[in-house]
């Protein structure tokens, strides 16, 4: 009987220990480098609960921020692709991305920004992102910007109100589609690309923003209450959510912004949050409006509800809204580089605010208690 009280005192002690050592927190190495391997969560999570350590040497060195560490010569250019997928025509398309990262760097996992690009989920590419990857690659990040499949029945990009509701809606869920097979690609390559799991922020621009955000707000219940079938018609909306766990933490957006519905954002899921829209953004609603603001396609709201709505749940957002009509803006890309940066400095040291600029004027700027 002792010896087995001895055996059983044992045990838990050897699972105490097994717990504690579940989550190594990052030490600074050589040159500020981070060399503890970072450790995946058991089940995907797109939250903002901070992991116990990760963000202590984020807040204290010297990246991250304004200071641009790297120059041109010292960034390394990969490209590469991420998955293939059929389009809306059924025909197989290879998906690429660009990634680039500080090369020869003592940071052995750096926070990683996955990037999509703008187009009304008609046209454009991976190098429109390129310009503001490469400024944070600057900054000391890695950075993505992938190429997802276009394209939808009736729309052109000339006239994207040419479709049914029905293809628009899908045409958003081949996005999101496509964005979790991204990042699963990189997370599950974390070690050979160098980035962090638990440090993942999703940058969208136009279209963009709307598939990042349809992607941390909307799972497949959502689109089905939309347009009921379309998981069956498509297929899963992450086929790997059991298999490959990541963890957002933050959403930086441009050129407009868009949510069906703002209910989707809630005070277990509300998502650190960069804006920049035009007050009179004519494709995609600061308010209130519709997709791509064509008549029959679905409603959305924009960047003013999204941000008030953070803003009940008290969590951090920058809000960066330009008095104008049309939906291009007027900011360089490295300022809007800057700002994400910026942003997620101040998150990982702790100085969560709410920041709202009139273009490059700050008209409120509260501190989170």
């Amino acid at each position: 009987m002792l010896k087995q009280f001895y055996r059983m005192c044992g045990l838990i002690i050897l699972v105490g220990l097994a717990l504690c050592c579940r989550y190594p927190s990052p030490e600074p190495g050589g040159g500020g480098g981070d060399t503890t391997t970072p450790t995946k969560p058991d089940t995907v999570i797109i939250d903002t609960i901070p992991p116990k350590n990760p963000d202590s040497l984020l807040a204290r060195t010297a990246r991250f921020d304004t200071l641009q560490i790297f120059n041109d010569a010292q960034l390394s250019l990969s490209q590469g692709i991420y998955t293939s997928a059929a389009n809306y025509r059924g025909q197989m398309l290879e998906l690429g991305y660009q990634y680039i990262a500080p090369s020869n760097d003592t940071m052995k996992y750096r926070p990683f920004v996955l990037m999509v690009h703008e187009g009304a989920f008609l046209f454009g590419d991976s190098g429109n992102e390129m310009g503001k990857a490469r400024w944070l690659a600057k900054r000391g990040y890695a950075a993505a910007s992938i190429n997802y499949r276009l394209g939808f029945n009736g729309g052109s990009e000339t006239f994207a109100c040419g479709g049914s509701s029905t293809d628009a809606l899908r045409a958003v869920y081949r996005a999101v589609q496509d964005t979790y097979a991204a990042i699963h690609y990189f997370v599950d390559r974390a070690e050979e690309f160098g980035i962090d799991t638990r440090q993942i922020m999703l940058a969208g621009s136009s279209a963009g923003a709307i598939t990042v955000s349809a992607l941390v707000y909307m799972n497949e219940a959502d689109f089905e209450a939309l347009q009921p079938g379309i998981t069956k018609a498509l297929g899963r909306l992450d086929p790997k959510a059991e298999d490959s766990p990541f963890r957002v933490r933050a959403l930086l957006t441009q050129l407009g912004y868009g949510l069906f519905n703002i209910n989707y954002i809630n005070a277990s899921n509300a998502m650190p949050t960069v804006f920049f829209q035009r007050i009179g953004d004519n494709v995609l609603p600061y308010y209130g409006g519709t997709l791509l603001s064509c008549p029959t396609y679905p409603g959305m709201v924009g960047a003013k509800p999204a941000s008030d709505q953070l803003r009940k749940f008290q969590v951090p957002f920058e809000l960066n809204y330009e008095n104008q009509v049309g939906h291009q803006l007027s900011y360089p890309e490295n300022y809007i580089a800057g700002r994400y940066a910026q942003f997620m400095k101040r998150f990982w040291s702790l100085n969560r605010r709410q920041i709202t600029n009139d273009a490059y004027k700050t008209v409120e700027n509260t501190l989170l208690r």
